[in-house]
């Protein structure tokens, strides 16, 4: 579903105060936002130009421009402007303008405190995420990885059946707690943190190999940060969980704000060991976690610097 068309007020993103010369400014951030649309095929839209009222109002602005309703995301900072979308199937960010007096903003899914790291890529994805459409989070050589969507669950179902799959892991719930864990799993998990674990698909194909990503597990008290996969069995020995895991490796580098990963392996499970080691984990400790013995390894998520 593409991103056509981005409604904004500018008495919402106005951020002059009394003592500036201008009577109109905008952070820099969203003024290139908006200069970058037209190369993605999106078009800014002025609410201010057409002074709607109401959502039958917005229904209409979009349908002038010719903009479906669930393409099209509205930017606002005042429950006024929101109010437009009142019942609407509408994308909608929230923004806090520290100019403005206090504002609910309860409708919005996503509130940000300005646009330095607003791109076209967040817009999308806040469509994305307002129709429940999965977001493609990593690229590999030969891989994507997705969050999950309940259509995935036939093709998971195929893997986890797959000889000695679930040796090591827990298998997959009855069909209907499956369905209910992965709808409070995108709910919660996703939207939430914005990460967890993925569905990857193999580029050449489509089909869907595995899955990888990384969770929070509870160990000892403390919030951990763990890193999961499985590929499946006519997948295996091809060197997919390596490359699955060293880009997961970089986001959570990078996304999480965790300083180290952490990998629970059953002491047997000598394959996953060696590519932990690989990986550049070390062996910790053992642990017992849901009565079964783990071996805990560990890798810094911090960049190293080189010792002369």
């Amino acid at each position: 579903m593409p991103l056509k068309g981005v409604l904004f007020s500018q008495n919402d993103v106005n951020i002059a105060r009394p003592q500036d010369l201008e009577r109109f400014v905008m952070e820099d951030g969203l003024i290139e936002l908006l200069d970058t649309l037209p190369r993605y095929g999106a078009q800014p839209i002025q609410l201010d130009a057409f002074h709607p009222s109401t959502p039958q109002d917005l229904c209409a602005l979009l349908s002038l421009h010719h903009i479906p309703l669930q393409e099209a995301l509205l930017i606002a900072a005042t429950d006024k402007t929101f109010s437009l979308a009142e019942g609407l199937e509408i994308a909608a960010i929230g923004y806090r303008n520290p100019t403005l007096p206090p504002q609910s903003l309860r409708q919005p899914e996503i509130l940000v405190e300005g646009f330095d790291e607003v791109d076209f890529h967040f817009l999308e994805q806040a469509l994305q995420r307002k129709h429940n459409i999965p977001w493609t989070v990593l690229e590999t050589r030969r891989c994507i990885l997705q969050e999950i969507g309940l259509g995935d669950l036939d093709a998971l179902y195929r893997l986890y059946q797959g000889k000695g799959v679930t040796r090591y892991i827990d298998p997959l719930y009855p069909r209907e707690e499956e369905e209910a864990y992965t709808k409070a799993y995108i709910k919660n998990m996703y939207r939430f943190y914005g990460y967890g674990m993925w569905i990857a698909k193999e580029k050449a194909t489509g089909n869907i190999i595995g899955r990888a990503g990384i969770q929070h597990q509870t160990l000892c008290g403390e919030a951990i940060l763990e890193l999961g996969y499985m590929v499946g069995r006519p997948y295996q020995n091809q060197g997919y969980a390596t490359e699955l895991c060293q880009a997961i490796l970089e986001f959570a580098r990078e996304k999480t704000g965790f300083s180290e990963i952490n990998c629970l392996i059953v002491k047997e499970n000598e394959i996953s060991i060696h590519l932990a080691e690989k990986l550049g984990f070390s062996w910790q400790e053992e642990v017992e976690i849901r009565g079964k013995t783990m071996q805990r390894y560990k890798k810094s998520l911090q960049f190293q610097k080189n010792v002369l």
